[in-house]
């Protein structure tokens, strides 16, 4: 990859061959992602999303929150796959086809999550060989791609979180009309009903009308009328569902650990949880989480990001079955750990090894990018994209909340299904524009631009080849 264009001004991207590169990125990764999700079973998943769905569809009405484990979490979810589900019943599908048509409405959220990520990057004065290597990392990630392909909440909420950073740009490009901006409101009250983890939406959309008034972008005036119109809504009906759930359960955002607590349940390390450290070379050989790798929180964050180490897929790699139940039983909390996988492939290992280390160099761009725009905000206020600093200074507000947000839930939940690489995955539209604007730091160096090209290219043929593996595994006769 090139940047020679020193900008992008509309026309030259439009013909630009870097196009074409992303439509590729854009139709690869979308194969990725239906192929994985066309294979994996719908009960391959990390919990039970199916039975609160169930019960909306036998009743028409959303449970109580006390009414199964899963019950507790926002109904949006939960009520677009009931009514899924319910039309596939009403056309006289089989249920295992009802469930796999829900399963597949992640994958259709993963790839439209893909294409507004696009267009968030194409609202950006970015150079064309920067914004096309963000958008490859958004299309290759492998978390991005398992979580297209299970039955969960997450990847909805991945959809809204991206479609409310979109509309904000646009509220913003537009002055923060009335129109726009009550627009904001109704998109983030869906929003954040999808998950807990979107509330991050929230204090953005705070972060980038203010910044939009300070630096002059539109008057105060304005923005106080769009802080209303855009708040009011998602507040109001936060509020009260809060108070509801207050009054019914105690609790104003009910959570059912005393149905189970996973920090009782499952295992831990005897070290507590460290904050601090970063090691991801312990996942290397041995890609799974074990006893001594489940305490270092940005580890384990950052690892699963890059690779299956909460195994959900690759028990399908190999044919060491007796292990993978021993494991399951470990991971569950009622065995003792079984060892290292003695049967591990030297392709997953490759993979792995190779993916959990070349994913370091996306890492490093977006610390590098956002180092870059803190210290140069006098070029990012007054430059070609002055209108949209007050967006990125907002998704760095959302980046920040959705982290607080993961360790206040570790501080409580100190067990390693709290330090979830998914959960990440909200602010992934953020990361990927930070690490753009680190490449376009690093760009004029032409050795250390054809480095990370290369860099970036292995990382996307290793995924590739890992989420094929996968696929032809689980497809085809056992290993």
């Amino acid at each position: 990859m090139t940047d020679a264009e020193a900008g992008d001004q509309g026309g030259v991207w439009r013909r630009s061959p870097y196009l074409v590169l992303a439509a590729a990125f854009f139709v690869i990764g979308t194969t990725l992602r239906v192929s994985l999700c066309w294979v994996n079973p719908p009960s391959n998943a990390f919990d039970d999303h199916f039975a609160p769905i169930f019960m909306i569809m036998k009743t028409g009405a959303i449970p109580a929150k006390d009414a199964c484990f899963q019950c507790y979490q926002p109904p949006v979810f939960y009520c677009v796959s009931a009514a899924a589900g319910s039309a596939a019943q009403a056309v006289g599908l089989a249920p295992a086809h009802v469930v796999k048509i829900m399963q597949g409405l992640n994958c259709v959220y993963g790839v439209l999550t893909l294409i507004l990520i696009y267009l968030i990057l194409a609202r950006f004065e970015l150079r064309p060989g920067a914004r096309v290597a963000a958008f490859g990392v958004a299309c290759f990630l492998p978390r991005s791609i398992y979580m297209s392909a299970v039955n969960s909440n997450d990847s909805l909420s991945y959809l809204c979180v991206a479609a409310t950073i979109l509309v904000t740009i646009v509220a913003v490009e537009r002055g923060l009309s009335p129109g726009w901006a009550g627009t904001l409101g109704l998109v983030a009250t869906v929003t954040i009903f999808c998950k807990y983890t979107a509330f991050a939406v929230l204090p953005m959309i705070v972060a980038v009308v203010i910044w939009a008034a300070a630096s002059g972008v539109v008057s105060w005036k304005r923005a106080a009328a769009a802080l209303l119109l855009a708040l009011a809504p998602p507040v109001a009906v936060l509020g009260s569902y809060m108070v509801s759930n207050l009054a019914r359960y105690g609790d104003a955002l009910p959570w059912n650990v005393g149905m189970y607590d996973p920090s009782v349940e499952r295992p831990r390390d005897v070290e507590t949880i460290s904050f601090e450290s970063f090691r991801p070379w312990e996942f290397l050989g041995h890609p799974v989480l074990a006893p001594g790798k489940l305490h270092s929180f940005w580890t384990i964050a950052y690892s699963g990001m890059w690779f299956d180490t909460e195994p959900l897929f690759q028990c399908f790699l190999d044919s060491n079955r007796a292990w993978w139940s021993r494991y399951y039983a470990w991971y569950r909390g009622e065995a003792p750990f079984p060892g290292n996988n003695p049967a591990i492939g030297w392709l997953t290992t490759v993979t792995a090894d190779g993916l959990v280390t070349l994913g370091l160099v996306p890492l490093a761009l977006g610390v590098v990018g956002t180092a870059a725009w803190v210290f140069r905000q006098r070029h990012w206020a007054t430059g070609p994209d002055r209108i949209h600093n007050p967006i990125v200074g907002g998704l760095l507000v959302l980046a920040a909340f959705n982290a607080l947000g993961i360790i206040w839930l570790t501080h409580r939940l100190p067990v390693y299904c709290a330090m979830k690489a998914s959960y990440f995955l909200e602010t992934l539209p953020a990361f990927v524009l930070f690490l753009a604007i680190g490449w376009m730091t690093l760009a004029p160096n032409r050795w250390l631009r054809a480095a990370l090209g290369t860099a970036f290219g292995l990382q996307f043929l290793l995924a590739a080849v890992h989420i094929l593996d996968i696929v032809a595994a689980t497809a085809g006769p056992p290993r």
